[in-house]
């Protein structure tokens, strides 16, 4: 999954519609994102409000929620990946999260273990944009500060990813989702490679 806050987007609206001066950020902080029980699992039980991560029919990794608790089925149905849909797997439902995500609802960051935000300027010698301008990706990896301890308690993991204008609280920019949920222990190095913080303007929710 892909998306645009709902401040850029209008920032972004403002400025070429209205000429509402708008100046974008000269440098981001990116986050990383977790959800409370990692991927979904088949015939297993889910509470009202844990979130989970799936990769959907089209190929990206999203974030659910479960808006009625219950044990998922044994076979997976298929979950498309549009935006607020509602799935429900087995006994249980699971409703796909872009559209709180693009209100700045529901991210949720580390507390422990030193996490900070990793601040990157963004000019062409950290990110490169391609395919006509849709594809945005990063140009040199992108490391965070080491753990001194784990970064995620079980069942949690990291799912996506997301950009502020702020090293703490600050403007969502955009957010996507991990090519794979990830979990990072103590003196573990955290970096994205160079291309695997990809923001695709073609499937941006």
């Amino acid at each position: 999954m892909a998306g645009i806050s709902n401040y850029l987007a209008n920032a972004h609206a403002l400025r070429e519609f209205e000429a509402t001066a708008f100046t974008d950020a000269a440098t981001i902080y990116i986050a990383i994102l977790l959800c409370t029980n990692g991927p979904l699992a088949r015939s297993t039980p889910y509470a009202l409000n844990n979130t989970v991560s799936y990769v959907a029919a089209d190929g990206e990794n999203h974030l659910y929620e479960c808006t009625k608790a219950g044990t998922t089925a044994s076979t997976a149905p298929t979950y498309p990946g549009a935006p607020g849909e509602a799935i429900t797997d087995g006994m249980a439902v699971f409703t796909e999260q872009s559209v709180n995500l693009k209100a700045n609802t529901g991210l949720v960051e580390p507390t422990v273990g030193g996490y900070a935000r990793l601040s990157v300027a963004t000019n062409s010698t950290d990110f490169a944009v391609s395919g006509n301008g849709n594809i945005i990706k990063n140009a040199v990896v992108l490391t965070f500060v080491t753990p001194t301890a784990p970064w995620q308690t079980s069942p949690s993991e990291f799912w996506g990813w997301a950009t502020f204008d702020a090293a703490t609280a600050g403007n969502l920019l955009r957010f996507g989702g991990l090519t794979a949920d990830q979990i990072i222990n103590t003196g573990n190095t955290v970096a994205f490679a160079i291309g695997a913080m990809t923001y695709n303007l073609d499937n941006a929710a």
